[in-house]
């Protein structure tokens, strides 16, 4: 039932008529991840067994140095850039309403810098577009192999005269693989996103258009013990129809700190590019997480229905 009432609110969200006056990109394509292990990349939503009712809190920050740069019409030589750099902190909450099934919310507060002579010069702050997420895993509590739909809107809530909104509803659909090897966790993701109104023209410049995109991910978490680990991630964002000038991409490598059960402390960085080879910029990403559940290790082991 919740499922169908998330599924119905995404089917609204697509129904909605764009705002067809107003036009922005969202420059900051960060878009932190629920994990409790990695900080980009969804993971498959394991069976958190025999933990139960969990909720989920997080907060992240990154700063991007140079979002936006410019090119020239050829698309290879870089001629300025309108952002220098954009501050983020994001935070989440949520809650596993079945052993499968999650509900998730979250919000940005965007600090951006522009540069002088711009019409926004000097330091702004602006709220960002507000984040619904859901989370289904479709495979068994005791697979090594995790798999989840990750449906996904976002309200243009955020400034668009600053270039942190999509200017319109943002409407995504994930899957997530997750396999637990020996020792190892690798992930990927793949997904679509449409936003009718992310699109972008500097005056007499070429069109950025953020309408369609796709999304995919590959990565890798490692524990050296108990309390610290490393994962290792790629995600990138190819827009549709492919323009190999226009794929923001971070390649992400960070530590992962547990103090105790259910909290998680992580910081590293990211290089990725925006506008081509020309345009490499750089991320750093901090961020917390913390779950509250009740164990109950009275319960059985979830067992496999056997095939007949």
């Amino acid at each position: 039932m919740t499922f169908a009432l998330t599924a119905l609110l995404f089917l609204m969200q697509s129904s909605t008529p764009a705002r067809a006056a107003i036009q922005s990109i969202n420059v900051q394509t960060y878009n932190p991840s629920t994990s409790d292990r990695f900080v980009i990349l969804e993971d498959g939503f394991r069976s958190e067994w025999p933990r139960k009712n969990l909720f989920y809190f997080g907060m992240n920050y990154n700063f991007f140095n140079d979002p936006l740069p410019i090119l020239d019409a050829t698309q290879t030589t870089r001629i300025g850039t309108l952002i220098d750099s954009v501050q983020t902190i994001d935070l989440f909450a949520g809650i596993k309403l079945s052993n499968n099934f999650g509900l998730f919310i979250g919000a940005p507060v965007h600090f951006a810098r522009f540069p002088v002579g711009t019409a926004t010069a000097g330091d702004q702050t602006s709220m960002g577009d507000f984040k619904i997420m859901g989370k289904l895993r479709v495979t068994d509590d005791t697979s090594n192999t995790h798999i989840a739909l990750i449906p996904e809107v976002r309200l243009s809530t955020g400034a668009t005269q600053y270039l942190l909104s999509d200017a319109s509803p943002y409407l995504g659909l994930r899957l997530a693989l997750e396999r637990q090897f020996e020792n190892w966790i690798f992930v990927a993701n793949i997904g679509y996103v449409s936003s009718d109104n992310s699109i972008y023209t500097p005056n007499g410049y070429t069109p950025i258009n953020f309408r369609n995109r796709l999304i995919t991910g590959v990565g890798g978490y490692l524990p050296f013990s108990d309390e610290f680990g490393m994962s290792v991630e790629i995600n990138s964002i190819n827009m549709i129809p492919f323009d190999s000038a226009l794929n923001p991409m971070d390649a992400y490598a960070g530590i992962r700190y547990s103090p105790f059960e259910g909290m998680a402390l992580t910081a590293g960085g990211s290089f990725g590019r925006i506008g081509g080879q020309l345009s490499s910029t750089y991320r750093m990403i901090a961020g917390i997480r913390y779950t509250i559940g009740d164990d109950a290790p009275q319960a059985p082991v979830p067992l496999t229905p056997k095939k007949k």
